[in-house]
């Protein structure tokens, strides 16, 4: 049996990335040197894929809404198919053996790669990593999805911290706490305290909600801080940890829901509101300007909304460590050394649970149902026809597993599994091949994956590709037509550029 030779997921409903490119170029000299089996793999059904079809439609006067759910999916398999047949035509003049029909079969959300997927969530499930919970995750208003830190993009804010005034209902002196976020007053639960604060204990009234909160005593306090506990998630935390209820303040699309003067208006225009109502009402101690730290949705540039959901959660943080000591341990090996260092420090360093269920439309659908009548959840690969506790009707649940668990899964399920485990000795002679800057993140989660539900990882080298990026954007698009690059320098020498990690053609 031929060595099996496996490249990250690529992205292809945009600009190509120099690290896909890298790789691809790198994997096909590898596979024609060694005589190895290639299995690429081609992401679908995600956000970037949604969007450049809404992008489509948009210029058409239509939107996703008005086209439904079933018709627009068909619009987005259309606009990603399309997108597969351009990167072939290009692929094909850079001299890279992937042809039309190679990537169309290597979409990651394909039927037996979708039937994994759907078996590795129950088990997982049923092995207690996996769980549906309330949690602030960022969201889009103009998508209306969960968005993946992948899709996201730091977003340095001008904002202003106001020192608000609030008075007590008993003797004590008034209380000033500080915010950037005025319009998430009225979503306050509390005020927390370091513990020996003298406010601890007392009530104050809530500006523009006029409504008294309790001053709590926090021990992970350093200063006053409102407790807004539907979005953000150490409040939550804190907010649990106090016994305490949220307030949902900013709904889905990023309108304020809760009743009184800022109803509907959007999250700046009711935060411009709230200032000038906390100025009317005399509670704004003193104004300066400083820097807001947030996040846009990288596909649309929309300022994303920190929302409570209730979701599903897979804790990775033991599954990476395992992953880890396969590592240090030599059973898998990971080359060059920095590759291999930054996979050790990424081990269970998640700062939260990996979110596997998001709104997209085009997704594949969550092994998921709940009883209409007695409320209970169902997790089955196959739904099931009836509820198993009232034999009432079962509602499948709307959302879609992240297409990067899908991406995650692919390598295990092409070994053959659930159906069949795979052969350590077969997966010894598979290289997944990556960028160190971009890419090398996803050899964790599908090593992680194959050790917790087939107990051996899919591959056991991995080979990461230079490339020449800079660390704030290490994986970059790439820029240059790539062919005016081949009629002026040929293919062959675009694929070896390519192969170290650049475009640079001057560089001989």
């Amino acid at each position: 049996m031929p060595p099996r030779l496996l490249t990250t997921p690529v992205r292809l409903t945009g600009p190509l990335s120099l690290g896909q490119l890298a790789v691809l170029a790198t994997a096909d000299a590898d596979a024609r040197e060694g005589e190895a089996e290639w299995l690429p793999a081609v992401l679908a059904g995600d956000l970037a894929g949604q969007y450049a079809a809404e992008r489509e439609l948009a210029r058409e006067g239509h939107d996703r809404a008005t086209l439904g759910r079933d018709e627009f999916v068909e619009r987005v398999k259309a606009y990603e198919a399309e997108c597969r047949s351009t990167a072939g035509q290009t692929f094909e003049r850079l001299g890279l053996s992937l042809a039309l029909d190679d990537l169309d079969a290597a979409v990651v959300d394909r039927d037996e790669v979708v039937r994994a997927a759907r078996t590795a969530f129950v088990q997982l499930f049923e092995a207690g990593l996996l769980h549906r919970r309330e949690l602030v995750v960022d969201t889009c208003p103009r998508c209306a999805t969960v968005v993946d830190p992948v899709d996201a993009e730091p977003a340095g804010l001008d904002g202003e911290r106001l020192v608000v005034r609030l008075e007590t209902p008993d003797a004590l002196d008034g209380l000033e706490v500080a915010t950037l976020a005025p319009e998430l007053l009225i979503g306050a639960v509390a005020v927390a305290v370091p513990p020996d604060h003298p406010a601890a204990g007392h009530d104050v009234l809530l500006p523009i909600a006029n409504r008294p909160v309790p001053v709590l005593a926090d021990p992970l306090a350093d200063e006053p801080a409102f407790l807004v506990p539907a979005h953000d998630a150490a409040a939550l935390d804190a907010a649990r940890r106090l016994s305490l209820f949220p307030v949902e303040v900013l709904d889905d699309l990023g309108e304020v829901s809760q009743p009184g003067p800022l109803h509907r208006l959007g999250r700046f225009a009711a935060r411009q509101a709230a200032r000038d109502l906390l100025d009317a009402e005399g509670a704004v101690a003193s104004t300066e300007p400083a820097p807001e730290a947030g996040s846009r949705c990288r596909r649309c540039g929309t300022v994303l909304v920190p929302r409570l959901g209730l979701h599903w959660f897979l804790d990775m943080t033991d599954l990476e460590v395992a992953a880890a000591d396969q590592l240090r341990e030599g059973v898998l090996d990971v080359s060059p050394p920095p590759a291999r260092d930054e996979l050790l420090a990424r081990a269970g360093t998640r700062e939260s649970a990996w979110c596997l269920s998001h709104q997209v439309w085009a997704g594949s659908p969550v092994p998921v149902s709940t009883c209409r009548d007695c409320g209970q959840v169902a997790v089955a690969a196959e739904q099931p026809t009836s509820c198993g506790k009232c034999m009432g009707e079962l509602e499948a649940d709307d959302s879609v597993l992240d297409a990067r668990f899908l991406g995650a899964i692919w390598p295990l399920a092409a070994t053959g599994w659930p159906d069949s485990r795979p052969d350590p000795e077969q997966t010894g002679q598979t290289a997944l091949l990556v960028t160190p800057t971009g890419l090398i993140r996803w050899a964790l989660p599908m090593a992680a994956l194959g050790l917790r539900l087939a107990g051996t990882a899919p591959f056991a080298r991995v080979t990461a590709v230079e490339v020449a990026a800079d660390p704030d954007d290490p994986d970059p698009r790439v820029a240059a037509d790539l062919d005016a690059l081949i009629d002026e320098y040929g293919a062959e020498k675009v694929r070896t550029a390519l192969m170290h990690g650049h475009l640079d053609l001057g560089l001989g």
